[in-house]
């Protein structure tokens, strides 16, 4: 048993390190501004989280700043490497994206990470999906504090990937999904902060949580 487990997390740490280090290949491209590039990489100085969890804010945050750039630099790099089909949902992303109107970038927010973290570690514990806790409480039950500090709380789960880059593109993608639902979350106008959690999953390997945020309740009134 030990030795299994072992063996596990031991091909687990390899698998992080190798896609990490193919995700950090994706440079940024002269075509981006080096003071847009600054504005996306909002989670550079928070600490406690992972590099790809600062990652994950960034590569949404360009997608929202500059849809169409994000596409012919970000997103076309990462499909000539990975081979991703363009299926409605690819066709229907580019779209979106090249006519969407510059969003401002998200920024990181202490509470959204401490439930996004606990949320994949309870879910990568229990090897679950979905919005419900381990105990079973819902998304409502479980960011009922969270919703007397924002005007919206939202919520993103992804399953399989440990870069950012993948976590992204197949969120923004949301192959088979009709509603789009992950991808709206990503690209919605009204939120503002976020918070990410990228954990180990008893089933799927790794589990990434996203947490967001709308506008804090005292800015508006």
């Amino acid at each position: 048993m030990v030795l299994d487990q072992l063996k596990y997390y031991t091909t687990f740490a390899l698998l992080i390190v190798s896609l990490s280090i193919y995700s950090q290949k994706i440079t940024p491209f002269n075509s981006w501004e080096k003071r847009d590039l600054a504005k996306a990489n909002s989670a550079r100085r928070t600490e406690g989280i992972s590099f790809q969890e600062k990652k994950v804010i960034f590569y949404i945050n360009l997608a929202r700043m500059n849809g169409g750039l994000f596409v012919d630099t970000y997103l076309k790099d990462y499909r000539e490497d990975v081979r991703i089909p363009k299926n409605k949902y690819y066709k229907s992303l580019v779209k979106t994206l090249k006519e969407q109107k510059a969003l401002p970038p998200l920024q990181p927010q202490e509470d959204l990470f401490k439930e996004a973290i606990n949320h994949a570690k309870e879910m990568g514990k229990t090897g679950k999906k979905g919005h419900r806790s381990a105990n079973h409480k819902s998304f409502e039950e479980r960011t009922k504090k969270l919703k007397k500090k924002y005007i919206k709380i939202k919520e993103n789960n992804q399953y399989g990937f440990p870069d950012a880059l993948s976590i992204v593109v197949d969120l923004l993608i949301d192959d088979d999904i009709e509603s789009l639902r992950h991808r709206k979350t990503l690209l919605h106008k009204s939120l503002k902060y976020v918070g990410v959690g990228i954990r180990s999953h008893k089933k799927y390997q790794i589990n990434t949580s996203l947490l967001f945020g709308g506008e804090l309740i005292k800015e508006a009134n």
